[in-house]
């Protein structure tokens, strides 16, 4: 996976290390240019590229390869300047998943709201989500490769979705369609009929394929 990282400070150090340990290929933006040239000395190799730069500056981004990212992690000390980096990496570029760094707990509800899709707080919570990313992707090939009309959805659950506050017990699916996990706060959750559902969960649906239709189309009609 190609991940870009906006910030090279501790936290994005040692997680572009770790990232880089997972066989990602990285691409970092750091605006001090001591820190750039130390962290080529340290993990340089071809599969980092360091630039040095404002994260926020589209300019910037399009020079580091945003264009080639699957992801784009944004850790600077600063919760505006993640914040913006994510909405230009979704809003101007495409990039299809954005991570965000926060100092401030207060925050995370607003982040989520403006559309940040992980919003999350240690080196090892972001790791692991990027980690879920790709387990996904590979399960829902292996899925669809396989079974010509079963797949594997997600659906967000807002605060409008007729599941929100109710159990699973509660909730009528059609027949064969199951709840195989939630992703609740960067944690997997496996269900059970007492679960009960909440405002930003991702639900992971298994079913027919016009089933599962039914119920996405019913979340993005709101």
């Amino acid at each position: 996976m190609k991940v870009l990282i906006v910030g090279g400070g501790n936290v994005g150090y040692y997680l572009t290390k770790t990232l880089k340990e997972r066989k990602n290929h990285i691409m970092l933006i750091e605006q001090d240019r001591v820190r750039c040239e130390q962290i080529e000395q340290d993990l340089g190799d071809s599969s980092i590229a360091v630039t040095n730069g404002d994260g926020t500056d589209t300019e910037c981004l399009n020079e580091a390869g945003i264009n080639d990212a699957d992801v784009l992690i944004a850790v600077t000390g600063h919760d505006q300047n993640n914040l913006v980096a994510c909405q230009i990496a979704k809003d101007f570029f495409g990039v299809k998943r954005t991570v965000a760094r926060v100092k401030n707990p207060k925050n995370i509800v607003a982040f989520r709201k403006m559309g940040v899709d992980s919003v999350i707080s240690s080196t090892e919570e972001i790791a692991n989500t990027i980690d879920e990313q790709l387990d996904w992707s590979e399960m829902k090939r292996l899925i669809e490769t396989h079974s010509a009309d079963l797949k594997l959805s997600r659906v967000t659950i807002d605060k409008k979705s007729k599941f929100a506050g109710h159990t699973l017990q509660e909730i009528s699916l059609k027949s064969g369609i199951i709840i195989v996990a939630l992703l609740r706060d960067g944690n997997i959750i496996v269900p059970d009929g007492k679960t009960v559902l909440s405002e930003n969960d991702e639900v992971i649906l298994w079913g027919k394929k016009d089933d599962l239709k039914e119920i996405q189309e019913d979340h993005s009609a709101r």
